[in-house]
């Protein structure tokens, strides 16, 4: 689970001032708004899709061999009742189910990786890299991605946590993430990117490129972020890590993508995970991660840093927010984990970006629902989130399947997916730990107040894979 640190006096003040600050005028919208990463869409119909992460699923009777569902989307919504099961025994997929202590593929991202038009998903599966891909019919056969030998012109990926974007503006998609150059006790951990397009038969890039950012940036990397934070139509990336002394703790700036290569851009608050989102209507894409000072009882944060030219906004504060926070909904209580994760989408329709927290470890209402899980909503507004209008649902709200019991871990992943594309999103939920770890997913509708438990509706793997985690994660 999430590594801790203990809060001194000076960042206890910190989050306090940040809480509490008043937003400030915004920057210029730039000329061309930046544009959120759209949903997947695996066959190429129009309709986004959904890959929903089930990694300790059995396999041919093997414990955690793990597999991923993909769930197409229609003019119906998702046909979740016709999920395509991917996993190592599927036909033209390399490599043979293993049973794995981990499980198999612990997160995933997509993209159009051999500019097909067709989008493909990569799983990350601790060292392996996995490219399974689209087309018409939908996702077919797969190709290792090769994760490089620690060295310069070919870093070694070592870190479960890549993600898919274009970051040099050509217009082709890039795999990002932490890597490493020398021996694996001694090494220097960076930037690694793999350039698209990749080719469908070896899966290797069209170039490699190690950005040393420990000498450069002063962050280890550890794990990264892609999204447009300046504006400018070129995927920028927020590395997190380490500080390059053990003085400076976490650390974490965004890299600015560029035709050229990256150019150092502000410095912001968060130590891993995050989504993107515009918060504010200004054009910018906003970041909301979990922030450095994380809280020693696990009780849990979120972090708010606004976009702008610069990466981070030189005009905006950043923010951050708790269950203690004034009008967030519930209490900050130990072990809560509130930013198990997050996902950034207009819920109610005023243009502007709302936030769903996840936090899966949650107890609903009593003991006996401990690590049952919780979803917040905090909206968006012109000058940035607000806590009016917060709410948070349980599986205990009314319209929303099943009730709240011990370690469903409800929250465990969020995304927010308009699978049958009429305008109005939908609020998708992972709880992992439902039916004893067999695993369910949450669908839950939006209105003028945001999510919903009106209208709910839940599905799973059905029988035969065990306690497979299904909504451990979602494709982002």
């Amino acid at each position: 689970m999430r590594s801790t640190t203990y809060l001194t006096a000076a960042a206890c003040a910190a989050a306090l001032l940040s809480i509490t600050a008043p937003a400030q005028a915004a920057p210029a919208a730039p000329a061309k708004p930046a544009a959120v990463k759209p949903a997947a869409d695996f066959n190429g119909d129009g309709y986004p899709d959904l890959a929903i992460g089930a990694p300790s699923a059995k396999i041919d009777g093997l414990k955690r061999a793990g597999l991923v569902s993909i769930v197409y989307g229609s003019a119906e919504g998702l046909k979740h009742d016709k999920q395509q099961l991917v996993s190592r025994a599927t036909p033209g997929v390399p490599g043979e189910p293993k049973a794995n202590p981990y499980g198999w593929g612990i997160q995933a991202s997509h993209g159009d990786l051999d500019d097909d038009g067709y989008d493909d998903l990569l799983i990350s599966d601790g060292p392996g890299l996995l490219v399974l891909w689209g087309g018409k019919d939908g996702i077919s056969g797969g190709t290792e991605v090769p994760t490089g030998e620690g060295t310069t012109a070919s870093p070694a990926f070592r870190q479960a946590w890549q993600r898919i974007g274009d970051v040099n503006g050509d217009g082709k998609a890039d795999i990002v993430g932490a890597a490493q150059v020398g021996p694996q006790m001694n090494a220097n951990w960076g930037l690694g990117t793999l350039y698209g397009p990749f080719d469908r038969g070896t899966g290797k890039p069209a170039s490699v490129q190690f950005r040393d950012t420990e000498a450069k940036d002063g962050v280890a990397a550890t794990s990264v972020q892609v999204g447009d934070m300046t504006g400018d139509g070129v995927d920028d990336v927020v590395t997190m890590g380490t500080g390059t002394r053990p003085s400076d703790g976490r650390q974490a700036r965004v890299l600015k993508g560029t035709r050229d290569g990256y150019v150092p851009g502000g410095k912001l608050n968060a130590r891993h995970g995050g989504a993107f989102g515009d918060l504010n209507g200004d054009g910018f894409q906003d970041f909301v991660g979990t922030p450095q000072e994380y809280d020693a009882d696990n009780s849990g944060a979120i972090s708010v840093t606004y976009g702008g030219p610069d990466g981070v906004s030189k005009t905006i504060p950043a923010r951050v927010y708790d269950q203690d926070s004034p009008g967030v909904p519930g209490i900050d209580e130990k072990g809560d984990r509130w930013g198990t994760d997050v996902a950034v989408g207009d819920l109610d329709k005023d243009g502007y970006g709302d936030i769903l927290v996840g936090a899966s470890w949650e107890s609903a209402t009593d003991p006996s629902t401990a690590v049952s899980g919780s979803v917040t909503m905090l909206r968006g507004s012109k000058s940035g989130v607000t806590t009016k209008g917060a709410k948070v649902l349980t599986q205990n709200s009314k319209g929303i399947p099943s009730t709240s019991e011990k370690s469903d871990h409800f929250g465990e992943a969020v995304t927010v997916v308009d699978a049958d594309k009429n305008g109005t999103p939908e609020v998708y939920v992972g709880g992992m730990g439902e039916d004893t770890f067999v695993g369910r997913t949450w669908q839950l509708q939006t209105d003028a107040s945001g999510m919903t438990g009106t209208g709910a509706k839940s599905f799973n793997l059905g029988g035969g894979y065990g306690s497979a985690h299904f909504g451990e994660y979602f494709a982002k």
